[in-house]
């Protein structure tokens, strides 16, 4: 009877290789690490080993060099096997004169199969892993479903208030707010903030013919970026502006100012690009092409608005400028369902209910709070709130202060997380930067 020793920290498999048919024909021993091998050799005195090449406490090459270097090992059989079948391991197996080595996973019965050829005097060593063996079975290349690199929304600024620059600002960018949504041949743009500028040079080049852009607001942070909007200037475009129906002028008089010669060389009459402006209200969604976008008042000075944003199945909310819970500076766990504060603002509250994503600013740490009540923006712990009526799971934080360096916002990132975690709600939370795509 031949001996074979198995060496393998698989239990299981040694046990299924000892009870396989043809096994009356050999005598098994088993060993589960790399000093029970050598034991076993010495004891067992077998015929031939199988090791399994990442037995524990010993490598299976540095096994294998033992053996070799042992004068009463002489003319012993040696199987290496593994999963871990990178060229390297095969070829310093062969160097250092294993006999066989097996890619695992393998099938019992071709175990059995080199057993027998080692005992004939035919088994030779591989120069490579074995391929289109009885062993394997042959697998298509997994393709994942990609997504669809033309449909995503990206942020071509994320500050507030006024644009910033600086070693300081490099990871998280300094542009003020812009937003680009495209599905497709579809494209709509949200806000036209310091960011519009970069984002006017790509779309100038892909030559969009008509191009809507949607402002919450008509705060400088908002637009300032318009008059250096590529696109403007190209006489075959046509621009469509949606904007709330404000207070004071309309959005075409505030342009008409904007871009008076005191302010800046080009008046909006000079425009080559045909613009027109249209009125956006509350509830009443618009839709361009396969995007839609709904509205909500936020608060905030003036008529100014939130949006919802449906593209390519999902829904993402977008509120840059929103005081939540105006006030408030206490512990958001304190706020149950049923309270008031959740009662006034059960509309809005309900309007970002079913996002898949909520953008959403959250400019002030608690302590900040303290002295900016009635600013127009929310406090961490406030905007925590919201999310966790709102059931959101996925928050964005955009339209960051300009005072918050990088370090800041990693700083206050982190806070998010601890509040988001004592309020026990399983939302991850991430800072928007200057260029983030999300892919939709």
């Amino acid at each position: 009877m031949q001996k074979i020793l198995l060496a393998d920290a698989d239990k299981s498999l040694l046990e299924k290789i000892r009870k396989n048919p043809g096994n009356e024909h050999y005598v098994f021993e088993v060993a589960t690490c790399g000093e029970e091998v050598l034991e076993k050799i010495n004891q067992f005195d077998p015929h031939l080993v199988y090791i399994d090449l990442l037995l524990p406490e010993m490598h299976g090459i540095e096994l294998l060099k033992r053996i070799r270097h042992n004068p009463k090992s002489e003319g012993l059989g040696v199987i290496l096997t593994s999963n871990n079948s990178m060229i390297q391991n095969v070829q310093a197996a062969i160097k250092a004169g294993v006999d066989y080595f097996l890619t695992k996973p393998f099938e019992i019965p071709f175990l059995y199969i080199l057993f027998n050829r080692f005992f004939e005097g035919t088994l030779m060593p591989e120069p490579s892993p074995p391929q289109g063996s009885p062993t394997t079975e042959a697998q298509a290349t997994y393709d994942p479903k990609q997504h669809d690199r033309n449909s995503y929304i990206k942020f071509w600024g994320t500050r507030g208030s006024n644009s910033v620059s600086g070693h300081d600002y490099i990871r998280f960018g300094g542009n003020t707010v812009c937003l680009e949504v495209r599905h497709g041949e579809d494209m709509i743009i949200i806000d036209s903030g310091s960011g519009i500028r970069p984002l006017g040079e790509v779309l100038n080049a892909q030559k969009y013919k008509t191009i809507h852009i949607f402002l919450s607001h008509t705060h400088w942070d908002h637009v300032t970026g318009f008059p250096f909007f590529d696109p403007i200037y190209d006489a075959d475009v046509q621009i469509v502006i949606w904007s709330p129906i404000g207070f004071e002028k309309s959005t075409r008089e505030l342009f008409t100012d904007m871009l008076a010669y005191a302010y800046f060389p080009v008046r909006l009459e000079d425009i080559r690009a045909k613009t027109s402006f249209n009125d956006l209200r509350d509830g009443h969604p618009v839709s361009i092409g396969d995007i839609t976008i709904d509205s909500h008042y936020a608060y905030h000075p003036g008529a100014t608005l939130c949006f919802k944003i449906h593209v390519g199945g999902k829904t993402y909310g977008y509120a840059t400028d929103n005081e939540m819970f105006m006030g408030y500076h206490g512990n958001p766990n304190a706020i149950g369902k049923d309270h008031p504060l959740i009662e006034s603002h059960e509309s809005i509250i309900e309007f970002f209910k079913g996002c898949d994503t909520l953008i959403h600013e959250a400019q002030y740490t608690p302590l900040e709070y303290q002295r900016r009540v009635g600013w127009g923006h929310s406090s961490i712990s406030n905007a925590v709130l919201l999310c966790k009526y709102a059931e959101i799971t996925e928050w964005i934080v955009s339209h960051h202060d300009p005072k918050h360096t990088d370090s800041d916002l990693l700083d206050k990132l982190q806070l998010h997380k601890d509040i988001l975690e004592e309020c026990n709600l399983h939302c991850h939370v991430q800072m928007a930067f200057d260029g983030m795509k999300l892919l939709i």
